[in-house]
């Protein structure tokens, strides 16, 4: 049924990565001065210009997001249901990864590289998903104790 509570939980998570892909997630300051603003797409310098060097970071959430909606949706395969929330998971951990390397390359050394509230999303959606998997492994052991007593 899709008004079970891991679609809610899973649903949460994709309205969390597209709110990650429309905001900012970082921002590089020397001496207090703002000199680049991290999206997920691009990143913006102190002159209004554009860089792409972040695009890995919206490919990643984009996917992850687009997952959790296509999960939702296949909640008949209930294991296969499974195995996407932790493909899932696994997506957003590489995308801190990429976030962490793309980072450091951004901010110079005598920068400041401040986190922005919409970086922790993916973190907020990493456990939705861990929460969503749980709930439909517990589905499944119930199906197949129901089926046990047929």
């Amino acid at each position: 049924m899709i008004q079970r509570k891991q679609s809610v939980f899973l649903l949460i998570a994709v309205i969390l990565s597209v709110l990650g892909l429309c905001m900012q997630i970082g921002s590089v300051s020397v001496e207090g001065l703002t000199v680049a603003r991290e999206y997920s797409l691009w990143v913006t310098d102190a002159s209004g210009g554009r860089h792409f060097t972040t695009w890995p970071l919206f490919a990643v959430l984009l996917l992850s997001a687009a997952l959790s909606l296509y999960t939702i949706f296949i909640y008949k395969r209930r294991l296969l249901q499974a195995r996407l929330c932790l493909l899932n998971t696994l997506l957003l951990v590489v995308w801190y990864i990429i976030y962490t390397a793309l980072s450091r390359t951004i901010a110079p050394d005598a920068s400041t590289f401040r986190v922005a509230l919409a970086a922790v999303f993916p973190a907020v959606s990493i456990i939705l998903n861990v929460l969503a998997r749980k709930a439909i492994i517990a589905d499944e052991k119930l199906v197949r104790a129901a089926d046990r007593i047929r």
